[in-house]
């Protein structure tokens, strides 16, 4: 076998073998999600994640993107730098702040005036890795919010008419 067919085997054998031992992705779960403020402005969530490194490297979440979806409404994407450290096979808890404005409060509420509760979806990922190699680690978090925060919110920085209070 000449030299440059030798290269280039070894060439593809490199390529085709670092496709095959790729670390595995950290995984990331959310554990709850608390209403920090609601007012005629917006909403803000504070979203508790585990992140577990699962590769045999320590690896760094470098950043993280948040679209909340309020009724089946796109309330818009909140996006945090941040740059925690994933140890191997340590669990390690992040906190994010997540924040969005109403765009269209009074439809919310309309469309929920039936329900108790009020659905909403993160549709998180988060961006991780080292050095060398970057991957982005979707999770996501189905809930409910009492409808009551969205009413008070409604409410809460309106102008009082005076004799109706």
């Amino acid at each position: 076998m000449n030299h440059t067919r030798r290269t280039l085997l070894l060439g593809c054998l490199v390529v085709t073998s670092c496709g095959l031992f790729k670390p595995p992705p950290p995984v990331i779960t959310p554990r709850s999600a608390s209403v920090t403020r609601a007012t005629t402005a917006g909403l803000g969530l504070r979203v508790e994640l585990t992140a577990r490194n699962v590769a045999r490297v320590d690896v760094t979440v470098q950043s993280i993107d948040v679209r909340l979806t309020l009724a089946g409404r796109d309330l818009g994407l909140t996006h945090m730098a941040t740059a925690t450290q994933l140890p191997r096979n340590t669990d390690v808890p992040i906190a994010l702040d997540v924040t969005a404005s109403w765009q269209d409060l009074p439809g919310i509420l309309l469309a929920t005036a039936f329900n108790e509760n009020v659905p909403y979806h993160l549709d998180g990922t988060a961006r991780v890795g080292g050095e060398r190699l970057n991957v982005d680690v979707p999770f996501q978090m189905d809930s409910t919010l009492p409808r009551s925060i969205l009413t008070g919110a409604a409410t809460s920085e309106l102008p009082s008419i005076p004799g109706l209070r």
